[in-house]
């Protein structure tokens, strides 16, 4: 708790409205946290490159018909465009 007197503040302020001593609320929980984290899967990668890799041909699909969906309706705006500066 060196240099963290307002938490240690806190934690007794916490301790006393739960009736207990600051030591017997930090034991508690501690206990809480490392039963936690013993029951908690465990934290797997977010991404692995295997995943990229198989995930890519998709993305390339997806993304090419998107891009050519949008750049047909340009071209749509701009061919009404020119159609109207012709008339």
């Amino acid at each position: 708790m060196d240099g963290r007197r307002d938490l240690l503040e806190t934690i007794k302020d916490v301790a006393a409205a739960e009736g207990l001593s600051v030591n017997a609320w930090v034991v508690r929980t501690l206990e809480q946290a490392a039963n936690q984290a013993i029951a908690a899967p465990p934290v797997q990668p977010q991404t692995q490159v295997s995943e990229i890799s198989d995930i890519e041909p998709v993305l390339d699909k997806v993304l090419a018909i998107k891009l050519d969906t949008l750049l047909a309706a340009k071209l749509a705006g701009i061919e009404e465009r020119l159609g109207k500066l012709s008339a």
